[in-house]
């Protein structure tokens, strides 16, 4: 019974860290680094980033001083909710309305100013990169960060920065007003020179202020959620364990009950037997036991298993079963014809 309680357990803790979400947490704001392009405006990337004019303008002191009007080219920041996406990366899941024209490199590379990839589209949508249907909705996803407590815990606000032909570590840190030694210790291995991807580095809320790092940053609902479905799949296991053993427990009982009942029958130096006499055979072999065959079974009345028993008299009882009290009997029947003498069990 032990062994079959360690092996649960070792089992319960297996599905433990095999449903465990890869994401250890999400937070609840990030930013987006977004470079207008010419033809759009604050209305159309509001839509697209799934936000308001008014909270964009909050993020962005001093770079977007008309709201009618930003210039091609302007990088500003974009709130979103940064989420554990299905147990598997930080991010957010965007919807974009496809229009006429429309391929999973205009949408990544103008639409969404590079924040996503055509190889990030091709993996969450099923239609072909450049034959979009009309009307159709793709899932648009952006990574985020939540920031590093092994690097530090001053910075707990993250922008998603994509990299473009130019950019330089140093170019990027002055822009930023940040130390290139940071930057480069949140993106370990990043050629910040490379002119795509991104990057991850601090960002300022709307207050003009740098957010610390939460202390305590909590487990991802996906996490939790696999826990609970590892600790019931551990608890049915035990379940099962534990009557399979109950199971078999009883089936030995069982046998060794009626292997009881038949010591005791052999003790009494009495047995069932069913003897035949066959008639000699026409060549001469004489006569002897060549064993029976039965084709149908034969009932006794109450009246004659009581008489055959003496009216069940103790000195014909020869032991005692789980289904009750043994005795032996004589009894006379007929089968096949031919007249039996038997010795009963009953």
């Amino acid at each position: 019974m032990r062994f079959r309680i360690g092996l649960g357990f070792l089992v319960l803790l297996s599905l433990c860290f095999t449903v465990k979400s890869r994401c250890s947490r999400s937070c609840d704001l990030a930013l987006a680094k977004y470079s207008v392009w010419s033809g759009s405006n604050l209305t159309l990337i509001s839509q697209l980033m799934d936000t308001d004019i008014e909270t964009i303008v909050n993020y962005n002191n001093g770079t977007v001083p008309n709201t009618d009007s930003v210039l091609a080219g302007t990088k500003i920041n974009i709130p979103f909710k940064c989420e554990c996406v299905n147990g598997q990366f930080l991010g957010h899941m965007f919807e974009y309305d496809v229009f006429t024209g429309d391929t999973y490199a205009k949408v990544a590379q103008t639409d969404y100013a590079n924040l996503t990839t055509v190889e990030a589209l091709t993996w969450f949508n099923s239609y072909a990169p450049t034959n979009i249907p009309n009307n159709a909705k793709l899932n648009v996803s952006v990574n985020c960060s939540c920031g590093d407590t092994t690097v530090s815990k001053d910075y707990g606000l993250f922008i998603t920065y994509p990299l473009q032909p130019g950019d330089t570590l140093a170019s990027i840190a002055q822009a930023e007003q940040l130390n290139q030694t940071l930057l480069q210790r949140y993106n370990p291995g990043v050629n910040f020179s490379k002119g795509s991807g991104f990057v991850y580095i601090p960002g300022k809320d709307e207050k003009g202020s740098y957010r610390s790092l939460k202390s305590s940053p909590g487990l991802a609902g996906v996490a939790i959620a696999g826990i609970i479905v590892a600790v019931i799949a551990g608890v049915l296991i035990l379940g099962g364990g534990a009557y399979f053993g109950y199971y078999r427990k009883n089936k030995v009982d069982a046998k060794l009950l009626l292997a009881t009942s038949d010591d005791q029958s052999s003790q009494n130096g009495r047995a069932l037997s069913i003897t035949t006499d066959k008639p000699e055979e026409s060549n001469g072999a004489g006569r002897g036991p060549t064993g029976i065959s039965v084709d149908k079974s034969v009932e006794f009345s109450y009246e004659e298993l009581s008489r055959a028993t003496d009216n069940f008299s103790l000195a014909n009882k020869i032991g005692q079963g789980g289904f009750g009290a043994v005795y032996y009997a004589e009894l006379r029947g007929e089968l096949d014809g031919n007249l039996m003498g038997t010795r009963t069990i009953m």
